[in-house]
C-alpha cells in the first residue's frame, strides 16, 4: 500500500515537472517572438539593386492632382530614348485611427505602346463606377524605375502635395 502511495507522488511531482516545463517554453518563445525588431510595414520596393537617379525634369515628369485630391496622374513629356517605366505611388493614410502605408502599382510601355501618362490613379478602392476613398492621404511620393533602350536602368522620384480643400 505505501508503494501505491508513492507511485501516486511521483505521478504528481512529474506532472507538476512536465507543467512547470512547457509554461517556461510557452513563456520563453512569447518573449522571444515579442523581443524581435519588427519588420517595417511599408510597400515593397522596385528595385533589387543600387542604380542610378535621373532627374524628373530630364524626363519631364509633369503630375497632376485632381481637384478633390482623391486621384493622380503623371506623364512623361521626354520620354526619348526609355523603353519601359515601372511605377509605384507609395502615400500615408489614416485607417482606424493609425497611420498605414499604401501603394499604387503600374507600368507603361514607351517603346512598344507610345503611351506616356497614366490614367487618373485613385487614392482608394473602386468597383462598379463606386469608390471607396482613403481618408488622412500625406505624403504621396511617385518613384520611377525607368529602363532606357540601352538597357540601362535609371530611378527617379518626386514628392507630391495634395490639394487641401
Amino acid at each position: 500500500m505505501l508503494s501505491v502511495q508513492r507511485l501516486k507522488q511521483n505521478k504528481s511531482r512529474l506532472g507538476g515537472i512536465v507543467l512547470i516545463i512547457i509554461a517556461g517554453v510557452l513563456f520563453g518563445g512569447f518573449y522571444f517572438l515579442n523581443s524581435q525588431k519588427p519588420q517595417e510595414s511599408g510597400t515593397p520596393s522596385l528595385f533589387d539593386e543600387e542604380v542610378e537617379t535621373i532627374s524628373t525634369e530630364e524626363i519631364g515628369l509633369e503630375v497632376t492632382v485632381r481637384a478633390d485630391g482623391r486621384a493622380i496622374m503623371f506623364e512623361i513629356t521626354k520620354p526619348e530614348g526609355i523603353a519601359h517605366v515601372e511605377y509605384q505611388i507609395t502615400y500615408l493614410k489614416e485607417l482606424d485611427g493609425e497611420e498605414v502605408s499604401e501603394g499604387i502599382f503600374g507600368e507603361m510601355n514607351i517603346a512598344e505602346d507610345g503611351i506616356t501618362k497614366t490614367d487618373m490613379r485613385e487614392f482608394g478602392t473602386c468597383s462598379s463606377g463606386r469608390c471607396r476613398y482613403d481618408e488622412g492621404v500625406r505624403d504621396v511620393k511617385i518613384i520611377l524605375k525607368i529602363t532606357k533602350d540601352d538597357g540601362k536602368i535609371y530611378s527617379a522620384e518626386k514628392s507630391v502635395e495634395l490639394n487641401s480643400d
